[in-house]
């Protein structure tokens, strides 16, 4: 598989999310566009910083694969904690996204002995004669837990490949107790194409 775009991450550098809250946590980017420029975080009012699916018509009508792997660590001590790691796609544009999600994974509770991994992969397939983007995903999740084949949450419509950007993709964590200790690290993130 090539790998077409990476959110530039990786076992020694990762993406950190961690804060006192339970609201969904978007994964900054830590590279900037060029140098000096400074590295941006997706919000909900901004997509700066989205993993971009290629465009031009270079995933047209072929299957492509999204890949996501991190680890939550939950300090709040509550024995029924779990974090979710999630992809959203936005449809819309960077500075007034539409965020929808095509799917997740949740870690078995209690997180408080140690941190768990999640790893994701998302074989996704769409044209532009049908405007659909469709797929499953699967993956597994800690302590060795397998995270099913499913279909996507929710399948994409009005997808034109053709455009420059025809989509964005963002990582995201929540935990279901909200704590200053939490912290969840993104290590890989990428878009690959058999």
């Amino acid at each position: 598989m090539a790998i077409v775009n990476d959110f530039q991450v990786n076992g020694l550098f990762p993406s950190v999310v961690s804060s006192n809250t339970a609201a969904v946590q978007y994964f900054p980017r830590l590279l900037g566009s060029s140098i000096g420029v400074q590295s941006v975080a997706p919000s909900s009012t901004s997509a700066a910083g989205q993993l971009v699916v290629p465009g031009n018509n270079e995933v047209n009508g072929q299957q492509f694969s999204v890949i996501l792997g991190a680890s939550f660590l939950d300090g709040s001590g509550d024995p029924s904690a779990t974090a979710t790691l999630s992809l959203y796609a936005n449809t819309g544009t960077v500075t007034s996204p539409t965020y929808t999600l095509l799917g997740s994974a949740t870690t078995a509770a209690p997180l408080v002995t140690g941190a768990q991994d999640i790893s994701l992969e998302f074989k996704l397939f769409g044209t532009t004669a049908s405007g659909i983007l469709q797929g499953t995903y699967s993956g597994t999740k800690g302590p060795g837990t397998i995270v099913s084949g499913a279909e996507i949450t929710n399948t994409l419509s009005g997808i034109n490949f053709g455009n420059s950007v025809p989509l964005g993709l963002v990582a995201a964590a929540t935990f279901s107790t909200a704590n200053a200790s939490n912290v969840a690290k993104l290590y890989q993130f990428q878009i690959s194409i058999a």
